[in-house]
């Protein structure tokens, strides 16, 4: 019989003083004390990228298509037809190069050092990600765990045209 292990992972409740940063930062420690037993829990999509340009790590990106596998193109929140946005690339993707991009999960070891942990991530005016809510095509695409140049956490959720809370993410709004 398989042995079940249980984790005591805080989290904030009714009665708790809420300390967002502070509360994203000890998950994000959690996780990486449990991530190295257990391997890496993301959802992930090969992908071909036909843009014309190259895609940088972590871009937020959306489907143009098919050819062998799914076409992709940075999403920009300043052109609505490119928000349909399906995951983040976990890698650079030259033009017309295969590539992996992450759906949902744990992204890690990204460069999150412009952010604080409990940061809400939106679609940047011009592609690529930003914790400034744009005024229009408000698109939640992550939370930052951990803030950090090199082993950076992304927690990436489900795309959403609204504005997310704590509550929302511990709820699995998001």
């Amino acid at each position: 019989m398989a042995e079940t292990n249980t984790y005591d992972l805080p989290y904030p409740t009714n009665a708790d003083v809420v300390d967002v940063a502070g509360d994203i930062q000890a998950l994000a420690e959690a996780i990486d004390s449990v991530l190295p037993t257990i391997g890496l829990p993301l959802h992930t999509l090969e992908v071909r990228n036909v843009s014309g340009v190259s895609i940088t790590k972590g871009d937020p990106v959306y489907v143009t298509g098919y050819t062998t596998k799914p076409t992709i193109a940075k999403s920009d929140t300043a052109t609505v037809g490119t928000m349909k946005v399906v995951g983040l690339a976990q890698s650079n993707i030259g033009n017309n190069t295969d590539g992996v991009i992450v759906l949902s999960g744990i992204f890690s070891d990204i460069n999150t050092a412009s952010y604080t942990a409990g940061d809400i991530l939106y679609v940047a005016s011009g592609g690529g990600l930003t914790a400034t809510a744009p005024a229009s095509n408000l698109l939640t695409v992550g939370v930052v765990a951990k803030s950090n140049s090199t082993s950076g956490i992304i927690i990436v959720t489900s795309p959403r045209f609204r504005s997310s809370t704590w509550g929302a993410l511990k709820e699995g709004l998001l």
